[in-house]
C-alpha cells in the first residue's frame, strides 16, 4: 500500500470516535487466555448503563432463555465471555450513524446494519452447522465486514453516495469503484479502524479480505475459515434480501469443500431457512428500525426449476436466490420431488431444447449472461462478480409468467 494512500486512510479512520472504553476493555479481556469469567463482570458492571442493555438482549426472546438471567456473571455464564463481547461492541458500533444528505435514497444506514446484522447471523448459524471457528467470532467478522463504508461515507460525502448510485446503475462491485475513483476502498478503511479499535486480529484481517474470491482456495486455516463463513454469509444476506450495503454485487464462494461437523449444502439450507426471522427477532435488539420488506421471486408453492448452466458461480447463485424463496432447483441428473411442479427450466443461452428430458421441454428461459455477470473495472476474470438484485428481478420476471402458465 502506498504511503499516500495510507495517510487518507489515517486521516479518515482518526475522525472516528474511539470505541467506548468499557467496550475495549470487554474486547481485550475476551482475547485474554488469563482473564475470568470475574474478570469480565468486574469491568461491564462499571458501566451501569451498558450492564442493563446487555442484560435485556440477553433476557430477549431471540436467546429463548427458560429462567431471567438477572446477573452479568450470570449472563457471561449462559453466553461465554466471546457472546457478551460481541453484545457489548455490537450496541457500541451499531450507534455509528453518519450524517445522509437527502439526496441518499439508495442508502440509509437502517438498512447498512441490517445487512451487516445479517452477514453476522449468517456466519455464526454457518460456524455452529459445520463446527468451525468460534461462532461468536465468526458474528463479529460479520458485523464489522462493511464498517469501512460508513467512515468512507462520513468522509466523502455526497462523493461516495454518487458512487453507490453509480455501482448500482451500472451492476458495478463497489469496491472495485473504490479503488478506481477514490483510491481506497473500504475493505481497507475497516481493516485500519478494526487495528485502531483493537479488535481481533482474525477478525480484522477478515474485514480487510472479504472481498478476494476465495472458491478455490483451501480452507484449513482458521483465518481462512473464518473468511470463507464470512464471503459465504455475505452472498446468503444478499440472495435473501436482508438490508443493503451499497452494493448488491456478489462474488461466488466455493461450495465443494467438506467439513467434519456437517454437510455445507444442508448448513446452507438451514441458515437460508432461518435468516430473515432471526434478523428480524434481533435488529431491534440492536436499535435498528425494520421497515424490510424481503423480496418473493415466487409465491407458488410446492415448485421446482431445473437449471441446465454451465457457469458454476451463476448456477450456485441461481440455486441459492431460488432456495432461500423455497424453491427446490434439480438437474438433468435428478427427478423431480413428488408432488412438486416444474414450473421453469434455466438454461445457457446455446443449449439446444433437443439435449433435454421430455418433460423439461416446456417453460424453458434462456438467461443473458451479460446483463447479470459482471467483472471488476480491470476484467480480472479472478474478481468476478454477480448482481444480486438484477438476477432476481429477471427471475422474478420469468418464472411469474412460467407459474402462471402452468396454472392455467
Amino acid at each position: 500500500m502506498n504511503e499516500k494512500k495510507l495517510n487518507e486512510i489515517f486521516k479518515i479512520v482518526r475522525k472516528v470516535p474511539p470505541l467506548p472504553e468499557v467496550a475495549q476493555e470487554l474486547s481485550r479481556l475476551a482475547g485474554d487466555p488469563k482473564a475470568t469469567a470475574q474478570d469480565m463482570a468486574s469491568v461491564a458492571e462499571t458501566d451501569s448503563g451498558l450492564a442493563a442493555q446487555i442484560l435485556r438482549v440477553v433476557n430477549s426472546s431471540f436467546f429463548g432463555f427458560s429462567r431471567q438471567i438477572n446477573t452479568i456473571p450470570q449472563a457471561i455464564v449462559v453466553l461465554g465471555t466471546h457472546g457478551v463481547r460481541n453484545i457489548a461492541l455490537g450496541l457500541a458500533v451499531t450507534a455509528l450513524r453518519p450524517n445522509l444528505s437527502k439526496d441518499a435514497p439508495l442508502f440509509k444506514v437502517d438498512d447498512f446494519w441490517r445487512h451487516s446484522l445479517s452477514v453476522a447471523i449468517g456466519a455464526r448459524q454457518l460456524a455452529k452447522h459445520l463446527a468451525i471457528c468460534d461462532p461468536e467470532e465468526a458474528f463479529l467478522a460479520g458485523l464489522l465486514h462493511d464498517i469501512g463504508k460508513l467512515l468512507l461515507i462520513e468522509a466523502y460525502s455526497d462523493q461516495y453516495i454518487a458512487l453507490i448510485t453509480t455501482a448500482h446503475s451500472h451492476q458495478l462491485a463497489l469496491h472495485t469503484l473504490e479503488n478506481a475513483k477514490l483510491g481506497l476502498n473500504h475493505a481497507e478503511v475497516g481493516f485500519a479502524l478494526c487495528e485502531r479499535w483493537k479488535i481481533p486480529q482474525s477478525v480484522a484481517h477478515t474485514v480487510q479480505n472479504h472481498h478476494f474470491r476465495n472458491s478455490d482456495l483451501s480452507i484449513s486455516s482458521e483465518p481462512d475459515q473464518l473468511l470463507f463463513l464470512v464471503n459465504a454469509a455475505n452472498n446468503l444476506a444478499k440472495v435473501s434480501g436482508i438490508g443493503f450495503s451499497g452494493n448488491t454485487c456478489a462474488t461466488p464462494f466455493g461450495q465443494h469443500f467438506s467439513f467434519t461437523g456437517g454437510s455445507l449444502s444442508e448448513a446452507v439450507q438451514k441458515t437460508l431457512l432461518t435468516l430473515p426471522t432471526e434478523v428480524a427477532h434481533t435488529e431491534r435488539l440492536f436499535n435498528i428500525t425494520s421497515q424490510q420488506h424481503y423480496p418473493t421471486v415466487s409465491n407458488s408453492a410446492e415448485n421446482c426449476v431445473g437449471i441446465v448452466i454451465q457457469d458454476p458461480h451463476l448456477f450456485q447463485t441461481i440455486s441459492l436466490l431460488l432456495l432461500s424463496q423455497g424453491i427446490e432447483t434439480i438437474t438433468v441428473n435428478e427427478q423431480i420431488p413428488s408432488g412438486a411442479s416444474m414450473i421453469a427450466v434455466l438454461t445457457d443461452e446455446d443449449t439446444a431444447p433437443e439435449t433435454l428430458p421430455d418433460e423439461w421441454s416446456d417453460n424453458t428461459i434462456a438467461y443473458h449472461h451479460a446483463g447479470i455477470v459482471n467483472h471488476d473495472l480491470t476484467h480480472d476474470d479472478s474478481q468476478l462478480e454477480i448482481d444480486i438484485e438484477q438476477l432476481r428481478v429477471w427471475l422474478n420476471d420469468h418464472l411469474t409468467n412460467s407459474a402462471m402458465q402452468e396454472t392455467v
